[in-house]
């Protein structure tokens, strides 16, 4: 399985007098990062909420927007005797115009008693369980995204492992050209060599441009990759990444050893599907 880090889900619902919107989002990010928008009456189940994001979505950017009709957030109420004494004092005081002393009084402390709203228990547990079918929505559309993005991360890994298997093939036969043209040249010269020394230098020099080790390491990573594309674990993206980072290494140091253009050429292709798989990457759970 493979998972986007991509993902969008939304659903309403309608809970005796309560009308819930929820909606929820996923960006790619390195680690969970969450931003949680609730009404004051769910403020208490904030961590609860956050624990049940990051328990089956793991890692991204995540945004949570839950919204309640049928309920304003807070209520008012005058506190009457308040507002009694505060008139009586400053009438006393003074003869005020009674329209301009309310007004003003209103304005004082304790005047005005502001209460947040509640809402039943069983409609909290309520929205909590039907913010899991919003999760699990999420999670399809990951997946979706995730199995679109696997197609071209085979097609990416298929031209790197072609790739390799002409520059083997063309390895040898390079080889054996470099090895036939120096053995020529030494023919050739009109000087006297030793040939014990000559066979030694250039036995050194085959095996500094040899690339078998390079390419039998890169087969091994590109095995290790499909093994853990195809795997069930759903968390991967790291791990890939990893792996993808050690392919371009192997590369980068077969286009170093090798000064034939064929393989050059090769050599650019594998560095260019190593690029768009690590972009790929950067999105995958």
């Amino acid at each position: 399985m493979l998972q986007s880090m991509t993902g969008y889900g939304s659903k309403s619902f309608k809970i005796d007098d309560f009308e819930i919107n929820i909606e929820l989002r996923t960006l790619n990010s390195r680690y969970f990062d969450s931003k949680i928008s609730l009404p004051p009456t769910l403020y208490k189940h904030e961590l609860e909420i956050n624990n049940l994001l990051k328990k089956f979505l793991l890692r991204g950017k995540v945004e949570l927007n839950i919204k309640l009709l049928g309920i304003s957030d807070d209520s008012f109420s005058f506190n009457k005797n308040v507002i009694k004494n505060y008139f009586k004092d400053l009438n006393d005081i003074s003869k005020f115009d009674k329209s301009q002393l309310l007004n003003s009084i209103l304005n004082l402390p304790n005047t005005i008693s502001k209460s947040e709203n509640k809402i039943p228990e069983k409609v909290s547990k309520k929205i909590i369980v039907l913010l899991n079918s919003v999760i699990k929505q999420l999670i399809s559309f990951r997946t979706k995204e995730g199995q679109n993005t696997k197609k071209d991360l085979l097609e990416n890994i298929k031209i790197i492992n072609i790739c390799s298997e002409k520059i083997k093939r063309e390895s040898k036969y390079h080889k054996k050209s470099i090895e036939e043209n120096l053995e020529k040249k030494a023919r050739n010269l009109n000087v006297e060599y030793d040939h014990g020394k000559f066979e030694q230098e250039m036995f050194y020099y085959l095996e500094k441009i040899d690339i078998n080790e390079e390419l039998v390491r890169l087969g091994s990573h590109i095995n290790f990759f499909n093994e853990t594309l195809k795997n069930k674990l759903v968390e991967k993206g790291k791990k890939l990444g990893f792996i993808c980072q050690e392919m371009g290494r192997e590369i980068n140091t077969i286009g170093s050893k090798s000064n034939n253009a064929l393989i050059q050429n090769h050599v650019v292709e594998m560095k260019s599907s190593v690029e768009k798989i690590r972009e790929q990457l950067l999105n995958i759970l």
